[in-house]
């Protein structure tokens, strides 16, 4: 998605209809607002299906990094060394 988020308050949403949101939900993000908070976010269901694939491939890269580390763990090494290592592991 590259258009810039939507902020829409959540009455405004109400009286423009669910086909208005969910025609710009496939533009771009909108962020439902309540009193100028958030209270909600509509994305497309592809952009909901590419963040949930990219958080489990992160997930995925972490439980790896952490077995590594688990399996090295006779080498000692600082906080500072494992946070690089983790984040080598991108």
């Amino acid at each position: 998605m590259t258009a810039q988020p939507l902020s829409l308050p959540s009455g405004v949403a109400a009286r423009r209809g669910l086909g208005f949101v969910t025609s710009e939900a496939q533009e771009r993000p909108i962020t439902l607002t309540s009193h100028g908070k958030p209270i909600a976010v509509v994305v497309s269901a592809a952009e909901y299906d590419e963040q949930r694939r990219l958080l489990r491939e992160m997930e995925l890269k972490v439980l790896e990094t952490v077995a590594n580390l688990v399996a090295d763990r006779s080498t000692m090494m600082t906080a500072t060394e494992a946070r690089d290592r983790l984040r080598a592991a991108r």
